[in-house]
């Protein structure tokens, strides 16, 4: 008798543990692929030496109270990444400002954090 009910105390902690654990990783009614993110520079095309405003435009999200947008830049296949922190307008959209010292193909990897939420979309532009 003992031991049923030791087994039974077990196998209900082990199903408290459990469903604790696996509790959702998106903001609740949250659906991922709804999210979209543009990148739009000012000025376009990217000029070498002048300030440009990196701003990502994200939509379909239920809030944006909490979103945060870093972006991971890196010049050529194997650059070294440059992590800036974009600042949000209200309307959706998250800027930084950066000078491009040098000409060449960039990737920028826009990240976008909301909660335990996180969406990475990846772009590419040339800088002359």
């Amino acid at each position: 008798m003992k031991r049923m009910i030791a087994a039974l105390l077990i196998c209900g902690l082990l199903t408290f543990m459990l469903s604790a654990c696996s509790s959702n990783s998106a903001p609740q009614g949250q659906d991922p692929s709804k999210v979209t993110i543009e990148l739009v520079t000012d000025p376009e095309p990217v000029p070498t030496k002048q300030k440009v405003k990196i701003t990502a435009q994200v939509t379909g999200l239920v809030k944006e109270e909490g979103a945060k947008v870093q972006f991971d830049i890196r010049r050529g296949s194997n650059g070294l990444p440059e992590l800036l922190t974009a600042e949000p307008d209200g309307k959706g959209g998250y800027s930084t400002e950066k000078t491009f010292d040098r000409d060449g193909k960039y990737t920028i990897y826009i990240h976008l954090y909301q909660g335990e939420l996180h969406i990475t979309k990846k772009k590419q532009f040339d800088v002359s």
